[in-house]
């Protein structure tokens, strides 16, 4: 492979993103690939390197010290002369955000290539902290980017300056126009999610040349017996804070501090030290090679980064723990370098806590000692040779080559972490669905993820999902669903397609009328009154069966009333939890592991014949009997469709009540047992609940008209359909389909979860929180209401989604009314997803009278 390299800071000068460029080039070469350099000039380039190509600056104009290239037509043809001598090109990688970079994306839009592009540095920061005007500034960069790369795409409001905001305007325009982007960690990448980008985001760690930590001399293992020796590897600039490390350092006798870097700061800090009596204490060493500061991190007890808010990883901090050098740090967002007890961090970024850290180490410098243990763990980790393989892999992704037949993989969309040999993500996905799927946000507005060795491409945003919802995107269908649960459901509405599920959403919606839910909430409220009657005081329960139990019976009451139909409502209490628990296994896992878990399937079907019989043997009892019983199998059995004529059959009724059946104890019930743990979870919404109860039921029965005229309780409901919504959806292109611009082919596998948009940041503040009044009026207009999926949208918005919110509502009403359940201290709710919808583990509770 042939990857044109393009960044504005060359090679050969100091710099954490020039060592990591340099670190990914020798990675790439060491094994194999080709890589050419297009960069700025310099005058520390004295040797030629046929490899790098230099770009024409403005005479005179230095930026930081640093050459200002601007993607002029001189330029431009430099390029495209590199291009064709040294080609073909693969792929560009830019690895800045100025003219170098600019003019790394305009050649591989001029000569159709595919552009990856590494945010390394917060320009928001930078400027704020080394110019004198930072939002002129800001604006000038904005403008002079926007003349060349389109910033024509929105951004969210953050809570910034306006000069910040200018500067990730730029920041994300350049990394918008690309294909894939990476950035070094994750604190980072939720910050540019934050600011908009959406294109496909991994985060790859910088790394340190796997030749240079070779030749570097071993780390002392000996401990420091005279002042403790600290250490400085960084530029010498505002944003670093090198000022605030050497008033820390004056305040700390007993130590000795080596400043190696140069910057804007050099001046000032010579000064501080002179001003301070410093000289024989602290020493400035100017600008050394990369080499040099390894060498020197072996003869310090101690690395002083004080940076605060600026840095997204440091390679300062990458090369202290590859030389097992414990590190002194200000900023919590760099913790997810310094790995765990390999370092300390300060209480704040203040120069009086840098001090207390150092006095802290200086007067017990045996705790060196286990840090540099814990960092020895890990001291391999930023070695390039490891991180190469993960960029080649995005490399792959972006452009165009051979295909693996089985994987069919899709240009530009990045693949998730954890991938297994044969299971690819099936067992994450079994595991811990929930976790899983919220950490695929990160990475890109579409995913790939491999349930077995067959790709699947999960979205990440809600436009995308309404792309295919509404049918946008092209067609799709659900043969896949139909084939792993067929032996139970074998063509319900559910997995119908096309003008097949458009007539049969048509033939069940009079089930589903208002008409019809008024008859059925008389049912729902009399059954929510009789179980919450039978309860008694001090009585431990599993909430959780109980939501089963009475969802069950109000869900089978509703649909068959008649009395011959006992015999069925008993075989569906007894069968229809287990099998919902198999159908979402089984649609996790691919069909070669599936067919081999034969005991399982031998049971399933088993089941799922009787189940088919007993509810059968109703469905031909009503057809005899030819009546109206008020109920839903009346309605299925009865309605003649207007515009074709014709009746729903046996089979296809079955087929809906048992969809029905599968929604209302995998579903509603789960539901229901999230609305009462959230209470219960939290004594301010329990109270409000109760006062609400009090002023509308009161010592009386619920009835269906309290469905209406319990809105605080309505707004429970909501937010934990938010919060508990489902987790996992899926459909299968019918022909190739494109989604948000990139095209999927023919049996592309596409996946979304509510969850996933209902627990991101980006659409709902705070989404961790359980807070009912998100919805209430005056707030909930600020919802997207794009955002808002917990019963789908479009053409597969699920029917039955009055019918669920009446009947938790009531069921809720009449627990609460009567009971204070109180939770089990000692038990801790954990979410098992057996089902797309995410059901509690257990609720055990006491109960007490209503105080």
């Amino acid at each position: 492979m042939h990857v044109a390299l393009f960044t504005d800071f060359h090679p050969a000068t100091l710099g954490g993103i020039q060592t990591s460029v340099q670190a990914q080039r020798r990675g790439l070469e060491r094994l194999g690939h080709r890589v050419t350099v297009f960069t700025a000039p310099t005058p520390e380039s004295t040797e030629f390197d046929r490899d790098t190509v230099v770009l024409s600056a403005l005479g005179g104009v230095m930026v930081n010290g640093f050459a200002m290239v601007l993607p002029t037509p001189a330029n431009n043809r430099l390029i495209d002369a590199a291009f064709a001598e040294r080609g073909p090109i693969d792929v560009v990688h830019t690895q800045t955000t100025y003219g170098v970079a600019i003019s790394g994306l305009r050649a591989a839009r001029r000569h159709g290539l595919p552009v990856v592009h590494t945010v390394h540095s917060r320009d928001d920061v930078f400027i704020a902290n080394t110019s004198p005007v930072p939002y002129l500034s800001a604006l000038t960069m904005r403008v002079l980017h926007g003349r060349f790369v389109s910033h024509r795409a929105p951004m969210p409001r953050n809570d910034e300056s306006r000069a910040a905001r200018h500067a990730w305007r730029t920041m994300v325009a350049q990394a918008q126009a690309a294909d894939s982007v990476i950035v070094p960690t994750r604190h980072f990448a939720e910050r540019i999610l934050a600011h908009g980008l959406d294109r496909p985001l991994r985060v790859i760690s910088n790394g340190i040349d796997d030749e240079l930590l070779d030749s570097a001399p071993e780390p002392t293992t000996e401990p420091s017996t005279g002042p403790l020796r600290i250490l400085w590897c960084a530029r010498l600039s505002g944003e670093k804070r090198l000022l605030e490390a050497v008033e820390a350092v004056r305040r700390v006798p007993d130590c000795t501090f080596d400043i190696y870097g140069t910057g804007d700061l050099y001046e000032q800090a010579q000064a501080a030290i002179g001003t301070n009596g410093l000289r024989d204490r602290v020493r400035l060493h100017g600008g050394v090679s990369q080499a040099q500061c390894l060498a020197a991190m072996t003869t310090h007890d101690v690395l002083l980064f004080p940076s605060s808010g600026f840095d997204t990883q440091g390679m300062a901090l990458l090369e202290a723990v590859a030389m097992r050098l414990p590190v002194v740090y200000c900023d919590p967002d760099l913790a997810e370098t310094v790995p765990e007890g390999g370092g300390v961090r300060t209480s704040d970024p203040s120069a009086a806590a840098i001090a207390d850290s150092l006095r802290e180490l200086a007067a017990r410098p045996e705790q060196l000692a286990s840090m540099r243990k814990v960092l020895a763990e890990h001291a391999d980790a930023a070695r390039q040779s490891r991180l190469t393989e993960d960029i080649l892999a995005i490399y792959t992704d972006v452009t165009e080559g051979p295909k693996s037949a089985m994987s069919q993989p899709v240009p530009n969309v990045p693949t998730a972490p954890g991938r297994l040999p044969l299971l690819g993500h099936s067992v994450v996905a079994l595991r811990d669905g929930l976790k899983f799927v919220t950490s695929l946000a990160e990475v890109g507005p579409i995913v790939r993820i491999y349930l077995g060795p067959r790709p699947a491409y999960v979205l990440t945003t809600p436009e995308l999902i309404r792309e295919v919802s509404f049918g946008e995107a092209g067609d799709f269908h659900r043969e896949e669903l139909r084939e792993a649960i067929q032996e139970v459901i074998r063509g319900a509405s559910n997995v119908l397609s096309g003008k097949p599920h458009e007539l049969r959403r048509r033939m069940i919606a009079p089930a589903l009328r208002q008409r019809r839910l008024n008859e059925y909430a008389v049912v729902a409220a009399d059954l929510a009154n009789d179980w919450s009657n039978s309860l008694r005081a001090d009585q431990r329960l599993n909430l959780v069966d109980e939501a089963h139990r009475l969802v069950l019976d109000t869900i089978s009451s509703t649909l068959f009333t008649a009395e011959f139909g006992a015999d069925a409502k008993r075989e569906v209490r007894q069968n229809i939890p287990w099998l919902l628990g198999q159908v979402i296994q089984r649609a996790a896992l691919p069909p070669p592991v599936r067919r081999l878990r034969v005991v399982a399937n031998r049971r399933f079907t088993a089941k799922s014949r009787r189940l088919r019989a007993e509810i059968g043997a109703v469905v031909a009892a009503y057809r005899r009997a030819d009546r109206d019983f008020h109920d839903v199998l009346s309605a299925l059995v009865r309605h003649r469709d207007p515009e074709t004529g014709i009746q729903l059959s046996d089979e296809e009724i079955i087929d809906e009540l048992l969809l029905m059946l599968a929604a209302g104890v995998g579903s509603t019930a789960s539901i229901l047992g999230w609305v009462w743990h959230e209470i219960m979870r939290d004594p301010d919404i329990a109270a409000e609940l109760r006062r609400e109860l009090a002023d509308f039921v009161g010592d009386a029965p619920v009835t269906p008209d309290h469905v209406a005229r319990l809105p605080y309780l309505r707004l429970i409901v909501l937010e934990t359909l938010r919060f508990w919504g489902p987790w996992v959806s899926t459909h299968t292109a019918d022909g190739p389909v494109t989604v948000g611009g990139t095209t999927l082919p023919d049996g592309a596998m596409v996946v979304f979860s509510p969850y996933m948009i209902h627990h991101n940041p980006h659409y709902y503040p705070d989404p961790e929180t359980f807070d009912p009044d998100r919805w209430f009026p005056g707030r909930v207009e600020e919802i997207d209401k794009k955002a808002i999926l917990p019963f789908g949208v479009g053409l597969r918005h699920c029917p039955g989604n009055n019918f669920a919110l009446m009947t938790i509502t009531l069921a809720t009403a009449a627990l609460f009314a009567r009971w204070e359940p109180v939770a089990d201290p000692g038990y801790r709710v954990r979410p098992s997803n057996r089902d797309f919808v995410a059901a509690p583990s257990r609720l055990p509770v006491v109960l007490r009278e209503r105080p």
